[in-house]
């Protein structure tokens, strides 16, 4: 954590984040200061980098998005430039709610949604054409229920 962060601050980060349009007039009660106080602390931590952006949360289930997937993938790793296009065509894949690189026995780990299991289907199996000899291995998971996710962090204050 950076280490220019006192509690103020901590209180704005932790009440943007659970909701970006809160008034300043509601976080400056909140935190004991004035409204101006926080405009121009937040105007820092965002020149800073600490506050990236201000997004909408999507219910995707209302988008009629009801199965989600873990897929692990395990790939040959020596073609760097095949491993290139892949991570970059992933970032434009609608279907990837999230992408990461992990250690251990998998190399890629891929957060998936789709309308329904037969989607999901037809997507892992046109993935397999599409990767070819890149991809090594894959492992797939149903996801049941959400229980925490990374837009749900909340940092103490």
């Amino acid at each position: 954590m950076t280490s220019n962060l006192d509690l103020i601050d901590l209180k704005i980060i932790s009440g943007l984040s659970k909701d970006a349009n809160v008034p300043y007039s509601k976080l400056a009660a909140t935190c004991g200061v004035t409204r101006q106080t926080i405009a121009s602390r937040v105007k820092r931590l965002e020149k800073e980098g600490i506050i990236k952006k201000y997004k909408a949360a999507i219910d995707y289930e209302k988008m009629g998005l009801l199965s989600y997937f873990i897929l692990f993938l395990k790939l040959d790793v020596s073609d760097e430039a095949r491993m290139k296009e892949f991570i970059s065509s992933i970032k434009n894949d609608p279907s990837v709610l999230m992408d990461v690189s992990i250690t251990g026995e998998w190399d890629v780990m891929l957060l998936l949604a789709f309308c329904n299991v037969k989607e999901y289907e037809y997507y892992i199996n046109s993935l397999r054409v599409r990767m070819g000899p890149l991809l090594k291995d894959s492992k797939s998971h149903v996801i049941l229920n959400f229980y925490k996710s990374p837009d749900d962090y909340v940092p103490a204050a």
